[in-house]
């Protein structure tokens, strides 16, 4: 697919849904069977539109049930006793101020998953399990920032005061942020009790995060000056930090629900994590060059010396530049306007966006080539993650 043809395809995909409320998923479903520890996929000429709710509708619909699942969890402890009560209501807070918005990429991917790989997406306990599983991941995605934006120092998320700075002790939001993660155990508990390869998922997925999480506070300590940041370690921090629960979590979760044998293609989980990398890469461009009115995050990465994706082309371009190499240096990770504007203006000076629009549209062809490369035997699955890929390419949110 060619430059122009991808763009064209784009141009229309993105105006036809922002005309009509359905799932971006709209390819043609079918059966399921397997032979030979084969999953094959049968096409028939039947189209997701026949479901009329778009998959964050369908996801929000479960918002309340999911909520109420938590709260009353303990209820029957909890009745007369005044503080449990109260601070049950504060962690009903927790939820709605963490988890109720934001873009849901993660817990609408579970449902577009479900609803491409079922010939019955009308199935009401199906997409109900679904759009729990997706909720879980939100849950798990809430906590992630809570603590993040603790630890970033960041100012706002989501266009709004990040969590920690709107409590009275700022350090209550560690606690916080263990109660949205223990929250998906009581989800998985009682909707997927028997589920244990969703279980070990869900587990193998948080770790590496967390293992992701920990690289990236301890860069500045491991890589004490800029000069030492590389491709090699940033692709390593992307990869554990964001790309597995961000894109491979809710695609195998779903998948998981519907078509397990296909959970274990040996292509799957690579192109899903890229995708997911490729994910990242954006939001590091988004912190430094993103509209505020658009992402809802004022960028830290500059002050806060992230290992991010601008700066390590810029120490990559500025090899042989010893003058300019040392101003960014001296400026790189300070929280001073006018040391990030500095650093800034040694971004536009290197054409950092020119070559982030070039590092777009190699990777969107690449991953794009690797799915039709990729021999899944199914074609719900190879639209599914060619419609995730188109959804997020060129974002600016």
């Amino acid at each position: 697919m060619n430059t122009l043809t991808r763009k064209l395809n784009h141009f229309f995909l993105s105006s036809y849904r922002q005309r009509i409320s359905i799932s971006p998923i709209r390819n043609r479903l079918g059966t399921i069977w397997t032979s030979n520890n084969v999953t094959v996929c049968m096409i028939q000429h039947r189209d997701l539109t026949m479901t009329s709710s778009s998959s964050l509708t369908i996801l929000n619909s479960y918002y309340d049930i999911i909520v109420d699942d938590l709260v009353t969890n303990y209820s029957s402890q909890t009745t007369n006793n005044k503080y449990l009560q109260m601070i049950l209501s504060h962690f009903k807070t927790v939820i709605d101020y963490n988890v109720s918005d934001g873009k849901k990429l993660r817990g609408t991917t579970v449902i577009d998953t479900v609803r491409a790989m079922t010939s019955n997406s009308s199935d009401e306990s199906l997409i109900k399990h679904a759009a729990i599983l997706g909720w879980c991941i939100e849950l798990l995605q809430g906590a992630f920032l809570i603590a993040d934006d603790l630890m970033d120092h960041s100012l706002t998320r989501r266009g709004k005061t990040c969590w920690y700075l709107k409590i009275k002790e700022k350090e209550t939001s560690v606690n916080d942020s263990f109660y949205l993660y223990s929250s998906t155990f009581i989800l998985m508990n009682k909707y997927f009790p028997t589920n244990m390869k969703l279980s070990h998922l869900f587990n193998e997925c948080f770790q590496r995060t967390v293992i992701g999480q920990g690289l990236d506070l301890e860069t500045p300590t491991y890589l004490p000056t800029i000069d030492l940041y590389t491709e090699e370690h940033y692709y390593t921090v992307v990869t554990w930090k964001t790309a597995y629960y961000t894109i491979a979590l809710p695609i195998l979760s779903g998948l998981l629900l519907t078509s397990p044998d296909l959970a274990d293609h040996p292509s799957l989980r690579s192109i899903a994590v890229d995708i997911g990398i490729y994910f990242q890469v954006q939001d590091d461009y988004l912190d430094c060059y993103g509209d505020l009115k658009q992402t809802g995050k004022i960028g830290t990465d500059i002050q806060e010396q992230k290992c991010s994706w601008l700066v390590v082309q810029a120490v990559k371009l500025l090899k042989d530049n010893d003058e300019k190499l040392q101003i960014l240096r001296d400026n790189y990770g300070f929280d001073d306007e006018s040391k990030v504007q500095c650093v800034k203006k040694i971004y536009g000076e290197l054409n950092l966006k020119e070559i982030y629009r070039q590092y777009e549209e190699t990777t969107y062809e690449n991953i794009l080539q690797r799915i039709n490369q990729a021999n899944f035997q199914c074609e719900q699955l190879e639209q599914l993650l060619k419609q995730i890929l188109d959804s997020i390419h060129a974002r600016s949110k």
